[in-house]
């Protein structure tokens, strides 16, 4: 069974997220604040947190951008900001997803599902294709979800491994930004190009730090691609 972390301070949103997810199948640990999230996380093994923007004693976003220093584990916001600039801020710093209060459960566990499987797909996916993926001297780590380039390992999220694969397997060529998404996010529904401009930009700032190449392209009108000028 898998055990989600769910840090949520509306005490009756959270019992009632629980009790749906349970229903499903899934296993909740609860926790009110983002202190206690932060415990909680470090405490046990989670298959995937539903994190709320707005927590006492530590916000969601402090708390997603520390989980994300240690670890690509899929990550949900739940926020009542509904901003593209606020849910912009929320991927700039690792999530994988959000949804906006108030929403039926059915969508959260849609988002729950899709993000669940783009996660697991892509080993199954990479089966007997070999474990590296290569551009230059850098190298895409099918396995372990890393860029490797000389001794340096860049920690990839689930979304960035997968743009960063699509990229990589054709460099040279453009992508659009509806492909990238459909690919990536598993659809067109609720498709925003910031989406893809955003996860592409973290990606972009992790390999310049970690090799100081950049390595994408932006194509006016068009889309993205590996390589080039």
């Amino acid at each position: 069974m898998k055990r989600f972390l769910l840090v949520e301070d509306e005490k009756i949103l959270a019992k009632n997220i629980a009790f749906f997810l349970n229903r499903e199948g899934y296993q909740i640990d609860i926790e009110y604040d983002g202190e206690a999230g932060w415990a909680a996380y470090l405490l046990k093994k989670y298959d995937l947190i539903l994190l709320d923007w707005t927590l006492p004693k530590k916000d969601g976003l402090e708390l997603c951008k520390e989980i994300r220093k240690e670890s690509n584990i899929p990550i949900i916001m739940i926020t009542a900001k509904g901003e593209i600039y606020d849910k912009i801020i929320g991927l700039e710093l690792g999530a994988d997803d959000y949804i906006v209060k108030p929403f039926d459960l059915r969508e959260l566990l849609a988002r729950i599902h899709a993000v669940l499987r783009r996660k697991e797909d892509f080993s199954k996916q990479e089966t007997g294709a070999g474990q590296w993926l290569e551009y230059e001297d850098i190298k895409l780590d099918r396995e372990k979800l890393l860029i490797l380039y000389g001794e340096a390992a860049i920690d990839l999220t689930a979304n960035e491994y997968k743009l960063m694969e699509i990229l990589m397997k054709k460099p040279q060529n453009v992508f659009s930004r509806e492909f990238l998404y459909e690919e990536v996010w598993g659809g067109l529904l609720g498709y925003n190009e910031r989406t893809v401009d955003v996860t592409i930009s973290r990606l972009r700032k992790k390999i310049l730090a970690g090799t100081g190449k950049s390595l994408f392209h932006a194509v006016r009108g068009m889309g993205y691609r590996l390589g080039g000028n």
